[in-house]
């Protein structure tokens, strides 16, 4: 079966998924490089054709979600006007994103796009998807048909699609793919150039993520092209006198601390960070915590921690994730590992050295349960939890607690778990949820249970069940 490449070009899909799946470990360290290349290529295609019957597969639970919506719809409608009821409105693409990002272990957000490019490719892209199916168009080569589709006119998808595989495609580099996918949007819409370019700037986006190692976070920016230039050209001017002041510095490096300084030069910006300790490790004044000198009189000054454990609040609040801190033979600080920072990476214990000694830093000290790892709190009891109650529960989450949604808690709902007044206002029944998700729970079928030490259960319309954690402080949960 894996004799030649030219061999595995012309076979079906289905056969060489048959064939990849029989082979072992051991007989793939024995093939030649010839047959390895191959079974390199068969496994590709292989993965193609699962992925177009992945996307199909996706379009047809967005679409049957579609449908189940409009029927709902209906229902309330027709309860609202006999009833005087109030109108509910979920897309069935936002219930299935949400569903499915359950089930892929992704964001919803993601799931979201990932649910939009499908219905694109399957519904607007017959020709594209068919390559796909036949395992000839790989998944980042049909990526980028699609991204570039969205230049085009939905009336003119078909023209697009056409000018897009004329003379064939299955040869085509993926560069070379999103050119002429490029240059066939901006043929079906020659005349609407300005206002899709208006859009695009719309949508302009400066994301993070975590970087490749730890230490490293990874700025991703979409910027309207003349604004890139005039940053770029600021930041790599300023790098070329940074190499040429200090020879045998990497350019990349140089351009790390151009940008790095020319923002300095004209923002304020403060840093916070919550000091989080074992709730058995000691009182919460105790300096043995591994507080630096400069923060000793601050922490002496404070009587007693809060009731039942909680935070003692040295400044304002972000949630900063900063391991564990001990006293280490009258060192000022000592940090046992790397620092988880929800969105950003993480720190390495150097780092967060630098920045405890930084005296524009602000510090809160927040107290954890030693076993969980998550954060301990006071409740209040009110409706509204108070300004503490509200940044422990945060603390404790990191991130909505939906499955699979990442985003940061500090930009999340506040909710009751059981709905008031039958559920207290504590923080053991209290969670953090984006607008999207909060909707979900309350309109969307979607059920959630927490236990005492913030674990959420969440049950699916379905049936089918999702665990989500607080944030572990101490690293057990990636142990």
């Amino acid at each position: 079966m894996f004799e030649s490449v030219a061999a595995v070009q012309v076979a079906d899909p289905a056969t060489l998924a048959g064939a990849v799946f029989a082979l072992t470990d051991e007989a793939i360290v024995d093939l030649s490089v010839e047959e390895a290349e191959a079974l390199v290529l068969a496994a590709q295609r292989v993965v193609s054709a699962v992925t177009a019957r992945q996307s199909s597969a996706m379009e047809t639970v967005a679409r049957r979600c579609d449908e189940r919506a409009e029927l709902d719809a209906a229902d309330v409608f027709a309860a609202g006007v006999v009833g005087g009821g109030r109108r509910q409105g979920w897309s069935g693409h936002a219930v299935a994103a949400g569903a499915l990002a359950a089930l892929l272990h992704v964001s919803p957000r993601t799931m979201s796009t990932r649910i939009a490019r499908a219905r694109r490719v399957v519904c607007a892209l017959p020709g594209v998807q068919a390559l796909a199916w036949s395992g000839d168009l790989e998944p980042y080569r049909v990526d980028a048909v699609v991204a570039e589709s969205a230049a085009a006119p939905p009336s003119r998808w078909h023209e697009f699609e056409a000018r897009v595989l004329e003379g064939g495609i299955t040869e085509t580099s993926c560069a070379a793919l999103r050119r002429r996918a490029r240059r066939a949007a901006e043929r079906c819409a020659p005349d609407d150039a300005a206002h899709l370019a208006e859009l695009s700037r719309a949508r302009s986006d400066v994301r993070v993520r975590p970087g490749e190692c730890s230490g490293m976070t990874r700025l991703v920016a979409d910027l309207p092209t003349p604004v890139a230039m005039r940053i770029w050209g600021a930041v790599d001017g300023l790098a070329g006198e940074y190499a040429r002041a200090n020879p045998g510095l990497r350019m990349g490096a140089a351009r790390v601390d151009a940008l790095s300084d020319l923002i300095a030069a004209s923002a304020t910006i403060s840093t916070t960070i919550e000091l989080v300790a074992p709730i058995d490790s000691g009182h919460a004044s105790r300096p043995g915590l591994g507080v630096s000198a400069g923060c000793l009189d601050e922490l002496s000054d404070l009587e007693s921690p809060e009731p039942n454990g909680g935070y003692v609040d040295l400044g304002g609040c972000e949630e900063l994730d900063d391991g564990v801190l001990h006293d280490h033979d009258g060192d000022l600080w000592f940090v046992s590992c790397h620092t988880e920072v929800p969105l950003l990476g993480s720190l390495l214990p150097a780092d967060v050295v630098d920045l405890l000694h930084d005296p524009d830093v602000t510090l809160r000290l927040a107290r954890s349960d030693s076993v969980t790892g998550a954060t301990r709190w006071q409740d209040p009891r009110t409706y509204r939890p108070g300004a503490r109650t509200a940044r422990a529960v945060r603390s404790r989450d990191g991130t909505c607690r939906f499955p699979g949604c990442a985003t940061n808690a500090g930009r999340c709902q506040l909710d009751h778990v059981i709905r008031h007044p039958d559920g207290p206002t504590t923080v053991t029944n209290l969670q953090s949820l984006c607008a999207t998700h909060h909707g979900f729970k309350h309109h969307a079928g979607w059920q959630v249970e927490m236990d005492a030490l913030g674990v959420c259960t969440w049950t699916a319309p379905d049936g089918r069940t999702h665990t989500t954690r607080p944030l572990d402080r101490h690293g057990h949960q990636a142990a």
